[in-house]
């Protein structure tokens, strides 16, 4: 063989054998801090920055579901003038490097909506590492004490609803969901406005080990518009929501005082114009209902008739409570905005009354009686 050919094969050689060490420089997973949440702050002219870690341990296995003992949670604080100087003020007092690509969710504080908002966008578009599609909550609670919220049977934090709610919106219709693409997309509207869903910490439902057991829930809402801050209303004063949700899977509704139970098996909702000297809506849902429970034999049209009354007096309620903190709660104004601009003018449109809502309809069938025989 002639010798070029000789150092030919050994050069190939040498540079196969680099490929074979190509994988050498990847990081163990135990050898990295990996961030599940970050939780944000502003106070005394300062950003406060929280970042929550969740050991590898208990999370995979057999049983991945039900963990032998609790996981450990680890949450760091850093503080600064901006929110990566904060970042930094963590990285710098890290024990290990620092892994941001698994952030679920994030929590921001009232402060950081009162005028902070904006600098949290400029800051989010411009960190490769945050994903658009992250679930946001606002929280007016002590936040470590949120971010220590394990799941029930052990859970980490990162296996309950908060970062993954399509199970818990099965169960409950209010259950408003907002990503960091969609404040984007509605925070510089100049109509309508921007609901941000709250999250505070209960003990009233469950026990553990003979224990009260704090688990996260939705509170309410804050809204914002044009901007700005209006106010905040809790979760029962939103319940017409419930019949706008897009997510809409499964909802229950009762008769309370006719111990009448139904499960709202499909929406149907339109809204239309009506012109005049300043918009008006006429809103109309068609409902399909399965009864539960009917003890006292309430006939369908009965429990037809009462469910429609139930249906519209929750959403003139909830209408009306957005009133009360000048925020358009449904959006109505959006659809003047976008299908008849030149018909009003902006502050028209935005000029919301209590008799804004010209007409609500509301035509409920009652599907069945379950396992429960009614009259027709």
């Amino acid at each position: 063989m002639a010798p070029y050919k000789v150092i030919l094969q050994v050069i190939i050689f040498c540079h196969l054998s680099w490929l074979l060490a190509g994988c050498s420089g990847i990081k163990e997973i135990q050898s990295e801090i990996y961030v599940t949440a970050l939780g944000m702050d502003y106070t005394d002219n300062k950003y406060h920055l929280y970042l929550q870690a969740v050991g590898f341990n208990n999370i995979t296995g057999s049983e991945p579901d039900i963990a032998k003992e609790p996981a450990p949670i680890v949450i760091g604080h850093g503080e600064g003038e901006t929110i990566q100087e904060a970042m930094d003020d963590i990285e710098k007092h890290s024990v290990n490097p620092l892994y941001y690509g698994h952030v679920q969710a994030i929590f921001i504080s009232k402060n950081i909506l009162e005028g902070q908002l904006d600098g949290f966008l400029d800051y989010f578009s411009r960190n490769y590492y945050l994903r658009y599609n992250t679930l946001i909550y606002a929280y007016d609670h002590d936040i470590k004490e949120i971010m220590n919220v394990r799941g029930l049977f052990y859970k980490p934090p990162n296996l309950t609803f908060t970062y993954d709610p399509k199970e818990q919106l099965f169960f409950n219709t209010f259950f408003p969901t907002i990503t960091v693409q969609n404040i984007i997309k509605r925070f510089y509207e100049p109509i309508g406005s921007l609901m941000i869903p709250t999250i505070d910490v209960t003990d009233n439902y469950w026990d553990e080990d003979s224990d009260s057991k704090k688990i996260l829930t939705i509170s309410g809402a804050y809204f914002l518009v044009n901007q700005q801050l209006k106010g905040w209303l809790q979760e029962e004063e939103l319940s017409g929501l419930d019949w706008f949700n897009k997510e809409f899977h499964n909802m229950k509704l009762s008769i309370k005082d006719k111990a009448v139970s139904m499960s709202i098996d499909d929406i149907k909702h339109t809204i239309k114009i009506v012109d005049g000297k300043a918009p008006k809506y006429d809103v109309e849902l068609d409902v399909k209902a399965s009864i539960t429970e009917n003890p006292k034999n309430l006939t369908r049209k009965q429990i037809a008739q009462q469910t429609e009354s139930i249906i519209a007096s929750q959403i003139q309620q909830t209408f009306n409570k957005g009133l009360e903190i000048n925020a358009d709660v449904f959006n109505l104004s959006e659809k003047a905005y976008r299908f008849k601009s030149k018909t009003w003018t902006n502050e028209e449109i935005k000029n919301l009354t209590n008799d804004s809502i010209h007409q609500i309809t509301v035509n409920v069938f009652v599907k069945d009686g379950g396992a429960v025989k009614i009259i027709k």
